[in-house]
């Protein structure tokens, strides 16, 4: 995961210093792997016991014993009717580093600031962060944030490592570094899995469009798409907006045309109503769907007859034999978070910001922290993310541009990892980012 952890071992052993039940559930949940796993499980645990018994190694930066000093202070800004997920896994992070020690004893205070999916809100959540004392923000998650304050977050020298980026503004300015890949590559990837790898000629597309940013930016990305494959949607329906009763109209409408699968942007519990319509109406089609549906709780909800297919931006979370996703999983299982996408890059955002904060040499501040970040020149290795991350310099980031397919077979109730990784790089994607205002 990180250049600052050796391995995967060193960061379990971490997190066990926090109690020995962490290390007995850890144990129970793999008892029934190999000897050889079984084997490997003891001698983590010893070498756990080693590290809290010294007092050192298990927190490098802490005394393994729980940090009690001055507060290294954090925020976010989300919106959590839709994303609650992610700032609860950096939560669940930074509890677990606080009790390992912290930052040689200095405890990280997470708040999270609900932007209420309103602009207004969202600018007044902005200002009490920044009165906060907030060094950065870690693990935003909000359809609006960065459009309405990326100017504030830059005009305070302040950085934001999104933990779900979703408005155009995320990936198209400088004080702005998200985890994810945002809903732009997810529409190529979709789109462009859907045409080349299943073999749909005549895709159409249901789509909220938003304000004019997010139109352009997902306008760019399905251009990108036909620039990469020589294709194009056979039907657009731009006339859906956030919160709709009834999509009866535009599935009429769809049943109209000829349709061989559907690609749809928006939200899990908008996706499951328009499914519902649709089997309603009498269609199976095969969809295309962004990560945003990517849940155990959307799974068992669909109930649909087609398959739905999308693409994960981080390594698909119930394949533990990637590096890091048991990590992750015992972490949110120990603090009871959802195991989501949106919880994946919650938790990779903690991780990062903890890489960062380690690399600082004296005081912890908005400006040595921002300096730290914007300063990067080395990756930070990321398994589970499957692309390295980094701030750095520039007028605008998206560290990672990867996917990976992942499909609900119809009538069924769990996702089906398909592989192989979609890599932005090697399929044409050029990311061409909006004018910010």
């Amino acid at each position: 995961m990180s250049s600052r952890d050796p391995d995967y071992a060193t960061r379990l052993t971490r997190r066990a210093c926090v109690s020995s039940i962490e290390i007995e559930r850890h144990q129970l949940m793999h008892k029934s792997h190999s000897l050889a796993a079984a084997a490997a499980i003891v001698a983590i645990s010893a070498l756990a016991l080693a590290a809290c018994s010294s007092g050192g190694e298990a927190a490098p930066s802490g005394s393994g014993e729980p940090a009690t000093g001055d507060p290294i202070v954090v925020g976010a800004l989300s919106g959590l009717t839709f994303f609650p997920e992610a700032p609860q896994a950096v939560q669940a992070v930074f509890d677990d580093y606080n009790a390992a020690g912290g930052l040689n004893g200095q405890p990280i205070e997470y708040t999270v600031y609900d932007d209420k999916t309103d602009p207004a809100a969202s600018a007044t959540a902005a200002q009490d962060a920044l009165s906060s004392g907030a060094v950065a923000l870690v693990g935003g998650s909000s359809l609006l944030d960065c459009a309405v304050n990326h100017t504030t977050w830059e005009e305070n020298g302040i950085v934001s490592i999104q933990g779900t980026g979703v408005d155009p503004y995320c990936f198209a300015t400088p004080n702005i570094a998200p985890t994810n890949t945002g809903p732009f590559f997810d529409t190529f990837a979709t789109l462009y899995y859907g045409s080349e790898t299943l073999g749909f000629d005549n895709i159409c597309a249901v789509m909220v469009p938003d304000e004019a940013a997010s139109k352009a930016a997902y306008e760019q990305a399905i251009a990108a798409w036909g620039d990469a494959t020589g294709k194009e949607l056979a039907y657009l329906d731009t006339s859906l907006v956030r919160g709709q009763a009834s999509y009866a109209g535009n599935v009429s409408n769809l049943k109209s045309q000829d349709c061989d699968a559907i690609y749809m942007n928006e939200v899990g519990d908008a996706v499951i109503a328009l499914l519902g319509e649709a089997s309603n109406q009498g269609i199976s089609l095969p969809f295309l769907v962004l990560t945003s549906c990517y849940s155990d709780q959307f799974a068992a909800s669909a109930a649909y007859s087609g398959d739905i297919y999308l693409p994960a931006e981080w390594a698909p979370y119930g394949d533990t034999s990637i590096e890091g996703v048991q990590e992750w999983a015992d972490t949110m299982d120990g603090h009871g978070v959802p195991k989501t996408s949106f919880s994946q890059g919650g938790y990779l955002a903690a991780e990062y910001f903890i890489d960062i904060l380690e690399s600082i040499d004296g005081d912890v501040t908005r400006e040595s922290f921002t300096a730290a970040a914007q300063g990067m020149t080395e990756e930070i290795p990321s398994p589970m993310a499957q692309a390295p991350y980094i701030f750095g310099a520039g007028e605008f980031h998206q560290p990672n541009n990867t996917a990976y397919p992942v499909v609900l077979r119809g009538g069924t109730s769990e996702w089906e990892s398909l592989g192989p990784l979609l890599e932005g790089d090697d399929l044409g994607w050029v990311y061409t980012t909006v004018p910010a205002s």
